[in-house]
């Protein structure tokens, strides 16, 4: 799958989102905490983000260059939100590593996570737009609101379908949003075409979550599988689950400890049940892909774009039969 990933995609895009410079640009940072980063969450990952974003310049006409700082801004943020995550979950690995809280501290590990934001949004206000730095203010605070609404459904156990992917919009939509809207104000499109771009984001974002929550079943996951259980974490393929049985559900929304009341008995059906509805969130980004071809502001022929949406529509259909 691997091979025919790096056949579908451009060469120049695919280099420029691997050799992606992850140092802090900015001449007085403080080097201690840019090695913190360094080796911990900013040190591999597949660079999806960047990736994304160097496509989506590419459909709609932007220089790779413009698109530098966008790409590694939410490579950034993406990270700083790992950085966090890693103290809220008492994560202890990462990536097959120290996560960066065992690597230092929890407080080191906050304190890397608040200045590499900061460093961020010091990067886009250099670009002299300054819509980018509001765009990205409002990913900064969607990340910050659904980490906060997950540990509430923690305490509270009042998860919901609506619930779960509210958190997932904040999560992940939000960052993967980025990716296509940051392109399209670049290249001056309308509001229409940035609504559009916003959405395929979504779209992207709920299919690319519920396909990662199938996959600590898959035995391939690098992530510790039971971590989000210990945490009192459900996913939803847990949460399918539960619906599938209402006796469990009650019980759990009663007080119960979930590993006190999960059998295993019918996941497979849960499994695939979240599998169809993360194709269906895949099915519908790539059908925002064609309405762009129709309504973009551009020289390009029709016939360009759709060429430059093909490596595109294929990281769609590679999320959804990913297995890593």
């Amino acid at each position: 799958m691997l091979e025919t990933f790096l056949q579908e995609i451009p060469a120049q895009a695919l280099g420029k989102a691997q050799d992606i410079n992850l140092d802090i640009p900015y001449e007085k940072c403080n080097e201690e905490i840019n090695q913190l980063l360094g080796k911990t969450v900013l040190l591999g990952g597949k660079r999806l983000r960047p990736l994304l974003t160097y496509l989506m310049g590419r459909f709609f006409g932007v220089d790779d260059e413009k698109l530098d700082a966008c790409a590694q801004s939410i490579e950034m943020v993406h990270a700083a939100s790992l950085a966090h995550d890693d103290v809220v979950d008492n994560a202890t690995t990462r990536r097959g590593r120290d996560s960066i809280n065992a690597a230092s501290s929890n407080k080191h590990a906050v304190l890397a996570g608040d200045y590499l934001l900061a460093s961020v949004i010091m990067n886009l206000c250099k670009q002299d737009m300054p819509i980018l730095v509001s765009e990205m203010s409002r990913v900064i605070m969607d990340l910050a609101e659904g980490e906060w609404i997950q540990l509430e459904a923690i305490d509270k156990k009042n998860y919901s379908v609506e619930l779960i992917r509210n958190i997932a919009l904040k999560k992940t939509a939000s960052v993967m949003s980025w990716c296509a809207v940051s392109p399209a104000i670049l290249s001056q499109q309308s509001d229409e075409v940035i609504s559009l771009a916003r959405d395929f984001g979504v779209h992207l974002g709920l299919g690319f979550q519920l396909m990662d929550d199938t996959l600590d079943f898959g035995g391939t996951s690098q992530k510790d599988a039971n971590l989000d259980l210990d945490n009192g974490v459900i996913s939803a393929v847990y949460f399918e689950w539960l619906q599938n049985n209402p006796l469990k559900l009650e019980a759990f929304k009663d007080g119960a400890n979930f590993k006190d009341v999960f059998t295993g008995e019918g996941l497979d059906e849960a499994i695939a049940s979240i599998k169809s509805q993360a194709h269906a969130n895949l099915d519908r980004a790539d059908e925002i892909l064609h309405e762009l071809a129709r309504k973009v502001k551009t020289e390009k022929s029709f016939e360009e774009l759709e060429k430059d949406l093909k490596p595109l529509s294929f990281i769609l259909r590679f999320i959804g039969r990913r297995d890593f």
